[in-house]
């Protein structure tokens, strides 16, 4: 659906739930009557429509808990019914700008997954008796559940026969001559031309978790790369049910992958990618604007996302599938993987603005492990550090890829340089103090860090790649430095 007509389906969305209040401040005979989201991650009561019969009345959009009377009401499971003067003060009702013509409130609350996340407030002269309105208030109520799923099948009228057209351009971008990665960024950018104010992520396993690490191009800041996917989460549910899931976000609830999200909000699609029976991929596409999921769009989301498996297993020789596909033998991102996600955000940054760094870690006495160990046990050592590396398992975001043998390339999305020195010297202090062999050895790994924060200026990957590398030999040449950022 292009702007214009997202723009309208929300409008006319709007109007159905201010027609439903309409007709239940006439059934009941109110004066006024008002819904309230209850948005309990701003903490603040937010207006969506109103019915009064009334001059006298003017509504705030936003009020914040601590300033309402629902306040004392939000968590209400069901239809209660208030008197004024004995169970709240005229004064609690600021709508009103001179004498408050109205003797009795009735509350409806509207419930999702078990939470209020709505509250609609009748205010008459005479006590509403429930029993002979139970039929309207449950009509009302019912109407409140299915309303956006209803509205969603309708809007279906809205499509235009041209998305269709474009839809099999997408399709046709797939070829089995682009590499798995390339695949994958095709996915990701076609599926974002069906979410105007949304974005995709793609979160692979690696580094022994499953973290986000490609995003569409024109993506919002978050859900960045390198978010753990957490228990509870949508993506974590499509993940172990295997089927796609969806969801619509109320209160920032479900979160999409992590609790450490900055926001969520609208609604999300997430496509789990089975080959050969393994879990490889999860797909994440959302929106700001539920109404774009109607069922057609789900539809193509789902079968990009099923073309683009089709092709990656068209490439690949069936022994593949046991592994992880975009990761080396140490539980580390393949360059490929690493490089492509450097070349978007070196895009993304010139209007983001965010936080990155992209660095190389290597090893200090790698000459005195050599001497101790075989090499099956040096390749332990590499897959234990790309374990202990893992910025998820400090609570950071970001994704440690291979370089070469003894050499982890990183990406760490943050908020600082403070937070990015932490980090390194947290690993540091951890490796130094011994790793766990797991056969009652624990051996002192010394690394060094050489990085550079990504900038809106830079545009070149390679000389970003090769500046670590140099900041990285400066450090290693260097016996009292550890870190060095270019």
């Amino acid at each position: 659906m292009n702007t214009n007509r997202e723009e309208k389906a929300l409008f006319e969305f709007k109007h159905i739930m201010d027609d439903l209040m309409q007709l239940l401040g006439q059934s009941v005979g109110a004066q006024t009557g008002y819904l309230y989201w209850v948005n309990r991650s701003r903490q603040q009561f937010v207006l969506e429509t109103t019915f009064k019969q009334l001059h006298n009345v003017m509504f705030k959009d936003r009020i914040d808990f601590e300033n309402f009377f629902l306040n004392d009401y939000k968590d209400i499971k069901e239809p209660l019914q208030l008197e004024i003067d004995r169970d709240i003060g005229r004064s609690e009702l600021p709508h009103y700008f001179d004498v408050v013509p109205v003797d009795h409130l009735f509350l409806i609350p509207f419930q999702n997954n078990g939470q209020t996340i709505a509250i609609t407030v009748l205010e008459t002269e005479k006590k509403i008796r429930s029993k002979v309105m139970e039929r309207a208030i449950l009509a009302y109520k019912n109407a409140h559940i299915n309303v956006l799923n209803t509205y969603l099948e309708l809007t279906d009228l809205y499509n235009e026969q041209n998305q269709w057209v474009d839809y099999e351009r997408s399709l046709n971008q797939f070829s089995v001559n682009l590499d798995e990665v390339e695949i994958l960024n095709i996915m990701a950018e076609e599926m974002q031309k069906l979410l105007p104010g949304g974005g995709v992520a793609v979160a692979l396993r690696g580094m022994e978790t499953w973290v986000t690490v490609i995003r569409s191009e024109n993506a919002p800041p978050s859900p960045q790369p390198g978010l753990m996917v957490e228990e509870k989460s949508l993506a974590y549910d499509a993940l172990q049910k295997g089927k796609p899931m969806f969801s619509i976000h109320f209160n920032q609830n479900p979160k999409r992958i992590s609790s450490s999200e900055s926001f969520t909000e609208g609604a999300t699609l997430a496509i789990p990618v089975l080959i050969s029976d393994r879990r490889h991929i999860v797909v994440l596409a959302y929106d700001k604007n539920p109404l774009i999921f109607k069922e057609s769009v789900k539809h193509q989301l789902k079968n990009l996302v099923r073309f683009a498996s089709y092709t990656i297993q068209a490439k690949l020789e069936s022994k593949r599938f046991q592994k992880d596909l975009f990761t080396t033998e140490y539980g580390s991102f393949v360059p490929e993987i690493w490089e492509s996600v450097l070349q978007k955000e070196l895009h993304r940054i010139q209007q983001s603005g965010e936080d990155i760094w992209f660095g190389l870690i290597g090893i200090d006495n790698l000459t005195e492990l050599r001497s101790q160990l075989r090499l099956e046990e040096l390749k332990k050592l590499q897959r234990l550090m790309v374990k202990a590396l893992n910025p998820s398992r400090l609570g950071y975001n970001g994704l440690i890829g291979f370089n070469s043998d003894y050499v982890f390339s990183y990406l760490l999305f943050g908020v600082n340089e403070q937070y990015h020195q932490e980090w390194l010297k947290t690993n540091m202090n951890d490796l130094k103090n011994k790793i766990d062999f797991g056969d009652g050895r624990k051996l002192e790994v010394n690394i060094k860090a050489g990085s550079v924060q990504l900038d809106p200026e830079q545009t070149d990957m390679n000389e970003i790649v090769l500046d670590a590398k140099q900041a990285l030999d400066i450090a290693l040449k260097n016996k009292d430095t550890m870190i060095v950022n270019m």
